[in-house]
């Protein structure tokens, strides 16, 4: 798995810490969902369990990296859960860090979804972020910064990763076969490319091109595909419906300066609002705004 080419120079720089030992041994890198937060903490998990590392990574070649490659490191420990992440698994983590490096390196904890750690899991990880053994390194990945306890964030050194430029991302998307990426698309998708390449690539239940698709022959008032229709074949996404509507509402009032497309943009806001009550009908809710649409 690569570093994303937006983050070449962080990981370098990462890395060159590392190498003069000035590297935190807590680090968090904290950014939106989808610009390859995983891979980058990946990569420098590597470089970090790598006998002979250099400012590109690791070399691939030492004993240390061939474990890895075979996805049995001794001294690699990835922290997962389906939901929260309870205090039993962190105290497995911490337990596996305690003895010495099985390859007399470098111990890496690597916690994807920081933030879904528990009250008593955040706590049961302070410890060790307080008082680290020899050679041991935490890596924290969170798209909710908000999320994470206060105490938590004190002591890890935090890593604030943007999004890449549309430049970059279409450049990505391109090279991984989207011939159709626009910067409309990436901004469906927040202008997080990975979440882009995840959605094309059929793992998400609504794709922004299903979408327009859709949007398209309303606009064009295609007597076969009816309002009711597509609210009832997009009630279980309407929030994520209704935040593509008032982007094409605020786009198209940007554009032409007209009152409908302000009063487009008014009613999504609406729907967004109501749409995060939980019993809401998500259909009805769908079938008023999409009315809006209608020409």
């Amino acid at each position: 798995m690569q570093v994303m080419p937006w983050f070449a120079t962080t990981f370098s720089t990462l890395l060159s810490r590392y190498m003069a030992k000035k590297l935190h041994h807590g680090l968090l890198l904290t950014g939106p969902k989808g610009i390859g937060k995983y891979q980058l903490a990946l990569g420098l998990s590597n470089a970090l369990l790598c006998k002979q590392p250099s400012i590109n990574g690791p070399c691939e070649q030492c004993q240390s990296c061939h474990l890895r490659q075979a996805g049995n490191h001794p001294d690699f420990h990835v922290l997962e859960s389906e939901k929260q992440l309870g205090v039993d698994k962190i105290r497995e983590g911490i337990g596996k860090l305690s003895g010495t490096a099985q390859m007399g390196g470098n111990k890496v904890l690597l916690i994807p979804r920081a933030d879904t750690m528990t009250e008593a899991a955040a706590n049961a990880l302070l410890k060790t972020l307080e008082e680290p053994t020899n050679n041991t390194f935490l890596l924290l990945i969170t798209d909710s910064i908000n999320k994470i306890m206060p105490t938590i964030l004190s002591r890890c050194e935090r890593q604030i990763l943007s999004l890449p430029s549309v430049s970059e991302s279409l450049n990505y998307l391109n090279a991984k076969g989207v011939e159709d990426a626009s910067e409309a698309l990436l901004a469906a998708y927040g202008y997080a490319p990975l979440r882009v390449e995840e959605a094309l690539s059929g793992e998400e239940d609504i794709s922004y091109r299903n979408f327009s698709d859709g949007m398209q022959a309303l606009l064009a008032g295609d007597a076969n595909l009816q309002v009711q229709t597509l609210a009832n074949k997009w009630q279980d996404n309407a929030p994520q419906i209704a935040l593509w509507c008032q982007q094409m509402a605020h786009d198209e009032y940007i554009k032409r300066q007209q009152a409908v497309d302000f009063e487009r943009y008014e009613a999504c806001v609406d729907a967004v609002r109501t749409l995060q009550h939980a019993g809401v009908n998500k259909s009805m809710v769908l079938f008023g705004l999409l009315k809006q649409f209608q020409r």
